[in-house]
């Protein structure tokens, strides 16, 4: 329901769906043409696309890779990476800073990665939800992923959901004082 529109009271998807579900017939090129085309237009902000393709794109879905390909594209975000991620890259931007590098390998162990990552000031930016982090192990290891870090001469900060949705204001805040900081080690 959320993406029908009425068109001269007739029922009929909105455009953001009409685009999303066009992926699935065309090729990637072709979507990503429609789509840049529209945006330029200003006939559909890429917001609502990104939206409604972030939520109805799914593993075997028909057009689902070339969506999060799309999406990845134009944001310099993977599109499986999580909203909160995805709100932090945000508020990194607003904050004026670089965009920084995303799911960096950390140096001393590249199996594992920060979530973002400002390699040359040795500051390091984890967005941790309670999905993932509740679980006893991951908790456990991103505490001692803390830990190295900060003996190899590395910052971290750790940003939640309510940081990030109630309190952006000290985020932005946060982050700018920190990226002004010489880098340590």
């Amino acid at each position: 329901d959320e993406d029908i529109v009425e068109l001269k009271e007739l029922p009929v998807t909105s455009l953001p769906r009409t685009v999303v579900d066009m992926a699935a017939f065309l090729k990637p090129d072709h979507t990503a043409s429609i789509l840049d085309d529209l945006i330029a237009s200003k006939r559909l902000r890429f917001d609502a696309f990104e939206s409604v393709a972030l939520r109805v794109a799914r593993r075997g879905k028909p057009g689902s890779a070339a969506l999060r390909k799309i999406i990845e594209q134009r944001t310099g975000v993977a599109a499986h990476a999580s909203r909160l991620e995805r709100e932090g890259l945000a508020l990194i931007r607003v904050a004026g800073l670089p965009d920084p590098v995303l799911e960096y390998p950390i140096p001393w162990n590249p199996d594992r990665r920060f979530d973002a990552a400002y390699p040359d000031r040795r500051l390091a930016i984890e967005w941790d939800s309670r999905r993932w982090h509740t679980q006893v192990d991951a908790f456990d290891r991103d505490r001692q992923r803390d830990r190295d870090a900060v003996i190899h001469g590395w910052r971290i900060l750790r940003f939640t959901w309510n940081d990030v949705e109630d309190r952006s204001g000290d985020v932005i805040q946060t982050l700018r004082l920190a990226f002004s900081l010489p880098a340590s080690g």
